[in-house]
């Protein structure tokens, strides 16, 4: 076939599928796509169907047969659903994850007041 040295026929597939990810707020996360077939292979990463731009948080780094998405310091805004792309002149193929970001926080007791503690805590001033 015309554009390929060796004869054989253009192929492409993925070698790994991306998977789901539960991370917390400030953590990092890495997702690693990974195909065989036919060179030149292209990867897009994208974010809730939207390209994913690199950043100072956000790095991808490509490589022959490979490409790797990190995000750093995640925030419940970078939860959403990731997909990388594949694809040479044979076809395209995809992967999909979800990305899940809690933000955790911690509630410290108050102390309560002289009101509250001759008379109780009403419903309003009531902590967990």
């Amino acid at each position: 076939m015309e554009g390929t040295s060796t004869g054989q026929r253009p192929y492409i597939r993925l070698t790994s599928q991306l998977r789901n990810a539960t991370k917390s707020s400030g953590d990092e996360v890495r997702f690693k796509c990974e195909a065989l077939g036919t060179p030149p292979l292209k990867f897009i990463w994208l974010k809730n169907k939207g390209p994913i731009e690199k950043s100072k948080r956000v790095k991808i780094r490509d490589k022959e047969n490979s490409s790797r998405l990190v995000i750093t310091q995640l925030d419940v805004l970078d939860s959403g659903y990731y997909q990388c792309i594949v694809s040479n002149p044979a076809a395209s193929v995809n992967t999909t994850s979800v990305l899940r970001v809690s933000c955790f926080f911690v509630i410290y007791p108050r102390k309560m007041s002289s009101v509250e503690r001759e008379y109780g805590r009403s419903k309003v001033s009531r902590t967990f």
